[in-house]
């Protein structure tokens, strides 16, 4: 049998996602560095940015009802912090391919759509790190934020994150320097991060600003997050959430699939 053939065996695929997982685990929790930078990058962005306004601002309507700029703010730190996410996975990816752990995880039969939540594992840890510091955030402002709103904006920012995650995997597949990719990821995330109405309102942006946050998908993430939080949903922006992440797990499976196990990667 030849040796590419075995990624079309799926026999032991549960064994090697579970110790995949847990490998994964192990080494975010061990890297102090990661956590550190986990913790304090919501609390330089919500003291420097979002205190800093919130006295100038005030408060924000939303779909008719006044709100505090600190929560209005606060919503859009947690839609940022899901891109931040993406340059995680994609520095294991890369790792994976250039020391030939990609080869052998797909060779020993391994689903892309398990490689890609297994390489999930140190993002979504990050995440709900994040999250936790922003709970605390909540608690401590005493933001108008319902515990229940929070928790289901929580499991809605997993969704949303999995579109990044499956994003920059694809990315790791079809560029093949890392270089490329750093530089991408310097004038992609940046861009997209303040193009989306994070910290302003979409109605009071110029027409060039708006046109530019309604083809950033974070924008609808940010929708659907605002009116989760707030307790006005919007379903619309719900769905198209939910199409963009299904969408992009799709083409990143494919993208691994179709990935030559035999790379020139270099970091």
């Amino acid at each position: 049998m030849h040796p590419e053939h075995f990624r079309c065996l799926t026999h032991t695929s549960m064994d090697v996602f579970q110790m995949l997982c847990k490998l994964e685990a192990k080494i975010f929790f061990k890297t102090y560095a990661m956590l550190l930078t986990q913790i304090l990058s919501p609390i330089i962005y919500f003291f420097f940015i979002v205190t800093a306004l919130s006295k100038t601002v005030g408060m924000i309507s939303f779909k008719g009802i006044l709100i505090g700029y600190q929560e209005y703010a606060m919503v859009g730190l947690i839609s940022m912090s899901l891109m931040t996410q993406m340059s995680r996975i994609i520095y294991r990816v890369t790792v994976d391919r250039r020391y030939g752990f990609f080869a052998l995880k797909m060779q020993s039969g391994l689903h892309p759509l398990l490689y890609i939540i297994a390489m999930s594992i140190s993002p979504c840890l990050g995440y709900l790190i994040q999250m936790l510091v922003f709970a605390i955030f909540t608690l401590i402002f005493t933001l108008k934020i319902p515990l229940i709103n929070f928790i289901l904006l929580t499991f809605a920012g997993f969704i949303a994150l999995y579109f990044w995650l499956s994003v920059g995997v694809a990315l790791t597949m079809l560029i093949e320097t890392y270089q490329t990719r750093d530089l991408l990821l310097t004038f992609l995330i940046m861009p997209l991060s303040f193009s989306a109405p994070s910290f302003y309102v979409i109605a009071d942006a110029p027409i060039f600003i708006q046109f530019l946050a309604w083809i950033n998908p974070l924008t609808y993430q940010l929708q659907t997050f605002r009116g989760i939080a707030f307790g006005q949903p919007e379903y619309s922006t719900l769905a198209i959430m939910i199409s963009f992440t299904i969408l992009s797990l799709f083409f990143s499976v494919w993208t691994l699939r179709k990935a030559n196990l035999i790379t020139n990667e270099n970091i």
